[in-house]
């Protein structure tokens, strides 16, 4: 009986620790606080982000590409890349583009104390200040992952967690057709789609970002900065990248969110 009560002890420790994992990396859902995956819009838009930069291997020739085609787009920002690259990061913001908070060293932030992952998400929005960003950051975790220090740290902050619906797994392949289909896909309008610019070279990652670009404007689709995707699904101004527009807040709305209300 004893060895019987032990395997049912461990079978139950396992299924806890399963359910944390399947947790931690849920897309659409979050214990509490604001998780934004994409915005419930008839309209066709979209929002554009990368992840991990910026990157003098990739950012300057995505820059280049978003210019030749007029769109902008939101870059969730690393702390320790725009401490090695602040000129790069300070021209993605001149140049119209929204900057966010990817954390500093890009750590899976679960599973850590309340004060590092504070720690992680202070000290990347006091350099995108010193860069000139104003009003609200936006916030992505690294790897999408969060359990529960994570999501209360940002609700008493009341602060938004942005993750993505389209996600081609650019990080894993560099076959920029296949990228591209994944993408194409995938969206849908309201939709945030979830491409790279930092780390190593990502030709895939850019060449796909071009074909998606004309492909979607062919379809009727525009791209907007998230906080311009939030504000149409909450139908409030949007705001401009270096900071909030004089007319009013945002308000609530009718997104694909999970909050602890």
């Amino acid at each position: 009986m004893s060895w019987r009560r032990w395997g049912i002890g461990v079978l139950a420790v396992l299924a806890g620790v399963i359910g944390l994992w399947q947790l931690s990396k849920a897309r659409t859902f979050q214990a509490f606080g604001e998780l934004y995956v994409r915005v419930e819009t008839p309209e066709k838009v979209v929002a554009l982000t990368f992840d991990d930069g910026p990157s003098p291997d990739n950012t300057p020739a995505l820059l280049e590409l978003l210019a030749r085609h007029q769109v902008k787009a939101t870059f969730f920002m690393v702390g320790r890349n725009i401490e090695a690259h602040r000129e790069l990061a300070a021209r993605v913001l001149a140049e119209g583009h929204q900057l966010g908070n990817h954390s500093y060293s890009h750590t899976r932030l679960v599973l850590r104390s309340p004060s590092f992952i504070q720690g992680e998400i202070s000290r990347t929005d006091a350099l995108l200040r010193e860069l000139g960003v104003q009003g609200e950051i936006l916030f992505r975790a690294p790897f999408g992952k969060k359990l529960f220090v994570l999501p209360w740290l940002l609700a008493r902050e009341h602060r938004k967690h942005i993750t993505f619906d389209v996600v081609p797994d650019d990080h894993a392949t560099q076959d920029g057709a296949l990228i591209t289909s994944r993408i194409l896909e995938a969206t849908r309008p309201g939709s945030i789609i979830l491409l790279h610019d930092g780390w190593a070279p990502k030709p895939g990652s850019l060449e796909a970002a071009g074909r998606v670009i004309e492909r979607l404007k062919a379809q009727g689709y525009r791209f907007v900065t998230v906080s311009e995707l939030l504000a149409l699904g909450q139908g409030v101004p949007p705001q401009d990248p270096r900071g909030p527009t004089p007319s009013g807040s945002a308000g609530s709305g009718d997104m694909s969110s999970s909050t602890g209300r």
